[in-house]
C-alpha cells in the first residue's frame, strides 16, 4: 500500500505579595539578559490547557501576580494536537468525577469565556469485542451510573439499529453516554488564556525555562533564557515535557510522551455517516472515529512504540488504519485520506493525571500527566490546583488519587479506559 493511499479501500506556600496584577515590560535581552529579574507571586510553566486554566482560576481568586512562561506560543504543545474528546466513561471514580465537573464548563463555555468552543455533544460509543471487555464494561456502567452519569450498555442489535454504518458481527456490545462529545482544543485554550490576561495574568511566550532555583525552604525563582522570575510558588504545567523539567529541578515527575496519530479524510457523505455520529472508540482494534467538519477524524497508535517527543506524521500506520477502519465501517472504503498529524499523550504509569504539591519542596506544584485526557479535564484541574495552592487542599474533588506521592508508595489504580 502506498504511504498516502488515495482511498481507504485501496490499501502549599500561599502567594500574597500583592493583589495588583503584574505589569511587565520585558526588555530585549542581550548576552547579559539573564541578570534581569522580576518578582511574581505564582509562576506557571506551560501555556497549554492546564497552565492557562490554573492561571485563570488563580486570577479569579485574586492570587496576586501571576506569570505564565511558555517556550513556544499559547496552545502550541499537546493541547493543540488533541482530538478534543470529552467523556464520562472511565473505570475509575476520579476520571468520572473530573468530567462531571469539567463538562459543565464546556457546556457553558461561551457564557464564561465569550467564545464558542464548538462543543458537539453527540455522545461517546465505546465498542466491546471480548468477554473480558464486556465484564469490564458492566462494571464501568455500574460505577458511572452510581455517580449520576447517563450511560447505557448497548447490545450489538441496538448498535446496529442506531448506527447502521457500523459492522457489529464481531461485537458483544458497547457503552454509550449521550452527554459526551468533543470540542475544539485551540479555541478553548486560547479563550481561557485571553480571559486570564483580562484578569491581569501575564503570559510570556517564547520564554523557555532552563531551571528552577530552590533552597532548603523551597522554590525561589525560575530561570529562563531571557531572565529570572522570583516567586514563592512555581507550578509545572509543561504537559509531555513535565518529566524533563522535573529532571532540571532534581525531582521525579513520572510523565513521558506517547505518540498518537490522527488522519483526516476528505469530505464524506453525511447520508452514509451522519454529522451527529458519536465519537466511536474501538479499543480492541485500537482505532477511533468522529466527524471533523465535512470529513472524518480517525485515530490510531502504536502500543509498543518507544517513548519520544516526535510529532512527525506516521504514515506507516495508514495501512493498518485502513484495514481496521473498513472492518468496522465498511462505507469507509470510499473515503480518501488527505492529511495526518501526530500529537503527544503525556503518560503516567497509571494513566491518570497529577494535581499535586511536590513532597519536600515547599511552593512547588505539578499539574500534568493526564494521559490523553488533559483537554477534557483541564478546566476542573486548574480549579483544583488553585484550591490546593490558596487553601492548602482541594475541596471540589478529592484529589488524593492525583497525588504525586502515590507513585513512590505504589498506590496506583491503572485507568484501563485510556486508548493509546
Amino acid at each position: 500500500m502506498a504511504p498516502r493511499p488515495p482511498t481507504l479501500g485501496s490499501a502549599p506556600a500561599k502567594p500574597g505579595r500583592s493583589s495588583t496584577p503584574l505589569e511587565i515590560v520585558w526588555p530585549t535581552f542581550g548576552l547579559g539578559g539573564s541578570d534581569v529579574e522580576i518578582a511574581a507571586d505564582v509562576v506557571i510553566v506551560g501555556a497549554g490547557i492546564m497552565g492557562v486554566s490554573a492561571a485563570y482560576h488563580l486570577a479569579r481568586r485574586r492570587a496576586g501576580r501571576i506569570v505564565v512562561l511558555e517556550r513556544d506560543t499559547v496552545c502550541s504543545g499537546s493541547t493543540a494536537l488533541a482530538s478534543g474528546g470529552i467523556r464520562h466513561q472511565y473505570a475509575n471514580r476520579i476520571g468520572i468525577e473530573l468530567t462531571r465537573r469539567s463538562i459543565v464548563t464546556y457546556e457553558n463555555f461561551a457564557d464564561e469565556f465569550g467564545v464558542d468552543p464548538q462543543f458537539r455533544q453527540h455522545g461517546y460509543l465505546i465498542l466491546v469485542s471480548t468477554a473480558e471487555e464486556l465484564e469490564q464494561a458492566r462494571r464501568n456502567v455500574a460505577l458511572q451510573t452510581s455517580l449520576g452519569v447517563d450511560v447505557q450498555l448497548l447490545s450489538p442489535d441496538q448498535i446496529e439499529r442506531q448506527y447502521p454504518y457500523l459492522s457489529t458481527r464481531d461485537l458483544l456490545g458497547g457503552t454509550y453516554s449521550p452527554r459526551d462529545g468533543y470540542a475544539d482544543p485551540y479555541l478553548a485554550c486560547t479563550a481561557i488564556a485571553a480571559r486570564a490576561r483580562e484578569l491581569g495574568v501575564v503570559i510570556k511566550t517564547g520564554s523557555e525555562v532552563t531551571g528552577v532555583i530552590r533552597s532548603d525552604r523551597g522554590v525561589e525563582r525560575v530561570v529562563t533564557r531571557d531572565g529570572r522570575v522570583s516567586a514563592p510558588v512555581v507550578v509545572i504545567a509543561a504537559g509531555a515535557w513535565s518529566g524533563e523539567l522535573g529532571k532540571l529541578i532534581g525531582i521525579d515527575i513520572p510523565v513521558s510522551p506517547r505518540r498518537r496519530s490522527k488522519f483526516i479524510t476528505a469530505a464524506f457523505p453525511p447520508d452514509q455517516i451522519p454529522a451527529t455520529t458519536p465519537f466511536v472508540i474501538d479499543p480492541h482494534l485500537g482505532i477511533s472515529m468522529r466527524r471533523e467538519g465535512a470529513g472524518l477524524l480517525l485515530g490510531i497508535g502504536r502500543k509498543d512504540e518507544a517513548s519520544s517527543f516526535s510529532t512527525e506524521p506516521d504514515w506507516g500506520l495508514a495501512e493498518p488504519l485502513v484495514e481496521r477502519a473498513i472492518h468496522r465501517v465498511p462505507a469507509l472504503a470510499d473515503a480518501e485520506l488527505v492529511r495526518a498529524w501526530c500529537g503527544l499523550y503525556e503518560m503516567t504509569p497509571d494513566q491518570t493525571g497529577i494535581v499535586s504539591a511536590v513532597p519536600g519542596v515547599e511552593g512547588l506544584y505539578v499539574i500534568a500527566g493526564f494521559s490523553g485526557h488533559g483537554f477534557m479535564h483541564g478546566p476542573i484541574a486548574g480549579q483544583l490546583m488553585a484550591e490546593l495552592i490558596l487553601d492548602g487542599r482541594a475541596t471540589t474533588v478529592d484529589i488524593a488519587p492525583l497525588g504525586l506521592e502515590r507513585f513512590a508508595r505504589g498506590e496506583m489504580a491503572v485507568e484501563p479506559l485510556t486508548f493509546v
